[in-house]
């Protein structure tokens, strides 16, 4: 009887870990971005074949401090040619550069907000910008 709870509580723990092992996401338009106290603008690259940003983030979401951060690199077929490894975030208002080719590519960012405490810790809440051409042109 013992045996059979044990299985019981262990495969409700693991659904939970399951259920719960992706974080939420959610989609930063210019229309939403002060909510999430997110800014994104172009400066200026000193070069006209080099597009630069600023992005300037919280560094927390409901009480979860940002995480990581990683960037992907689209082609002009909206094909993925690169991307970053997972940024670590160290302070408490956040700032990075981004920086591509000046046509024929546009770059995707994923925030990711990790909590340590509660039943599951981990990286529960993550927003996302599909499009920073579109999202600075805005």
């Amino acid at each position: 009887m013992l045996k059979h709870t044990f299985k019981a509580l262990l495969f409700m723990i693991s659904g939970c870990a399951l259920v719960e092992g992706l974080p939420t996401n959610t989609e930063v338009t210019p229309e939403n971005a002060e909510a999430y106290s997110i800014e994104l603008h172009q400066i200026d690259s000193g070069s006209p074949e080099i597009d630069l940003y600023q992005l300037e983030f919280s560094g927390q979401l409901n009480e979860c401090p940002a995480g990581r951060v990683q960037t992907f690199l689209f082609d002009d077929e909206n094909q993925i040619s690169g991307f970053s490894m997972d940024y670590k975030v160290g302070s408490s208002k956040p700032s990075m550069l981004l920086h591509m080719p000046a046509s024929g590519y546009d770059m995707a960012i994923t925030l990711q907000y990790c909590c340590s405490s509660g039943l599951s810790p981990g990286c529960k809440r993550s927003l996302s910008i599909a499009s920073v051409k579109a999202f600075a042109a805005e």
